[in-house]
């Protein structure tokens, strides 16, 4: 199996542990991951987990110039764009692309093996968004995740998807919210294959007042793939994911187990608002984000 990861070195611990998962649960895979800063020190201490595995791990550097104008900011970077790079990096005619805030809890061969020949991938729906107008989408093409893709890489090789995402992306930036997941939603403009939502268990799946039908249930009690998609993530403090202690058994098995929780993105935001925001005003905001999460 060709399984493939895109980050950068402020993600190395989540990856590490998405590794873990995965070689927990599965074998015999080349793990391609693309990137353009892990240092060969940090290279090694990834190796670590593949002791003894009958699993390849594979540098793949990247030369990304091609994407240097493309939206970013603190939660989208440019190790976003990397995933569309895969045909170029992945020889063969399949791959499958998962995002690194993800755990794998079972086997994947199943979803590997998923007949994609006559579309562009395989994904999960993403509940929640609904801009295919904006994007330039067919009324009735439906909005996929990008954290978990398996790629026809012949689809996308004969029909320029990179260059027609990065294309996209550089000159409709104003309606762009995800950016490579629009990108690629409004070139594949519906013409993918739905996926089980065990696949790619979403956190919304578990927010109170959402819509959770036999096929959901099934997803969040018996999830293959987790992935944990808001801002609160399992690593941050207050914290409440309900595979929470997933992410936290796996991070055990990596060379960053000593790590200890962090702050989320808003509360370290607030701290470092320039602003002169009374005291009292900015305590009471925190109580109010700490609560959401």
């Amino acid at each position: 199996m060709n399984i493939v990861f895109a980050t950068d070195r402020g993600y190395l611990q989540h990856l590490a542990v998405a590794l873990a998962s995965l070689l927990d649960n599965n074998s015999r895979m080349n793990i391609y991951v693309i990137n353009n800063d892990i240092s060969e020190s940090d290279w090694k201490k990834l190796e670590k987990l593949f002791a003894g595995k009958d699993s390849k791990l594979i540098d793949s550097k990247i030369d990304d110039s091609q994407i240097e104008c493309l939206i970013t900011h603190s939660h989208f970077t440019k190790a976003m764009y990397y995933r569309l790079f895969i045909p170029d990096i992945v020889k063969g005619d399949r791959a499958l692309y998962l995002d690194t805030d993800i755990v794998i809890n079972g086997r994947i061969d199943d979803l590997y093996n998923t007949e994609i020949s006559n579309t562009f991938l395989a994904a999960v729906v993403n509940p929640g968004i609904n801009n295919q107008s904006d994007l330039g989408m067919e009324h009735s093409a439906k909005y996929f995740n990008s954290g978990v893709m398996l790629i026809n890489l012949k689809y996308w090789r004969a029909y320029n998807v990179k260059e027609k995402v990065i294309e996209f992306v550089g000159r409709k930036p104003e309606v762009i919210q995800f950016p490579d997941q629009d990108g690629l939603n409004s070139v594949i403009n519906g013409n993918w294959l739905e996926l089980d939502p065990k696949y790619n268990m979403h956190t919304i799946f578990t927010h109170e007042g959402f819509a959770v039908d036999s096929i959901i249930k099934e997803a969040i009690d018996n999830p293959v793939i987790i992935h944990y998609t808001s801002s609160s993530k399992p690593w941050h403090f207050g914290n409440s994911h309900p595979y929470k202690y997933l992410y936290w058994k796996y991070l055990r098995m990596t060379p960053y187990k000593f790590a200890v929780p962090s702050k989320p993105l808003s509360i370290l935001y607030l701290q470092n608002l320039k602003m002169k925001i009374p005291k009292p005003i900015k305590d009471a905001l925190k109580k109010i984000l700490w609560r959401k999460i």
